[in-house]
């Protein structure tokens, strides 16, 4: 769960940023060199910028363009690399007992951006891609099960953003966009790569409980259709060992 720290910042100023984290690790794609400055804790600073890899073994890159709310106006170009973020990926069978296999990958990260008063301040961001049930059962359909473009709904896939006070999804109704996958897989070392691109819609899950599937539902929890987000990139991921757990 994304710690949000409410208050505690005023509205960041709108950027253009190009984050580059972690760049020229084993399998990249691309010639590029790391430009962006990581500190300890993991924040990318967004005042750098530099190239752009073509492609990914292994993470993604995504662009993001705010409207309504706190992060009005803000816009970012993320380049993520996740091969030392084993944990980002979630791919096995842990709440299942019938076979089925889930993946998703949630990336948790800082931005650094400056403030109207021009002090630079971090920004929590997650970026989460859930592609659902890879292989289902007669008790749980698979969501994704082949390559093909999947438009933006209720269901997996589906696309999540955490910015700092405010989360935004691809699940609320009427949405434009998708989730392409180029080249699926469900198995170990198999390849998921594709692209993304759409508008996401602010969310407030704690506005009514139940299924973001039922009209009513979806309805209460994408109250605010002001606040939203233009999203694009693509993505590259090797399957990592499943997580086989009971849970």
């Amino acid at each position: 769960m994304v710690d949000r720290r409410k208050g505690r910042r005023g509205r960041a100023a709108a950027v253009v940023a190009l984050l580059t984290a972690a760049l020229g690790a084993p399998g990249c794609g691309g010639d590029s060199e790391p430009s962006a400055k990581t500190d300890s804790a993991g924040a990318v600073d967004a005042t750098d910028s530099g190239g752009s890899t073509a492609s990914w073994a292994q993470g993604y890159t995504v662009k993001l363009k705010f409207h309504g709310g706190e992060a009005d106006g803000i816009e970012l170009d993320l380049d993520r690399d996740l091969y030392a973020i084993p944990t980002a990926f979630s791919f096995g069978s842990t709440h299942y007992t019938m076979g089925e296999v889930g993946l998703a990958v949630a990336d948790t990260f800082t931005v650094k951006l400056k403030n109207p008063a021009g002090r630079e301040v971090p920004w929590l961001l997650e970026v989460g891609l859930n592609f659902g049930l890879v292989i289902g059962s007669s008790a749980n359909p698979v969501h994704t099960d082949k390559a093909g473009s999947y438009p933006f709904s209720c269901s997996p896939p589906n696309i999540r953003i955490f910015f700092e006070t405010l989360r935004y999804e691809s699940t609320c109704d009427g949405l434009s966009g998708a989730i392409v996958i180029k080249d699926y897989a469900n198995t170990t070392g198999g390849r998921m790569t594709g692209t993304f691109s759409g508008k996401l819609q602010a969310v407030f899950p704690n506005a009514s409980p139940g299924s973001m599937c039922d009209a009513d539902v979806n309805a209460k929890i994408c109250k605010k259709p002001e606040i939203w987000a233009e999203i694009e990139g693509h993505y590259g991921f090797t399957l990592p060992e499943k997580n086989d757990g009971g849970g």
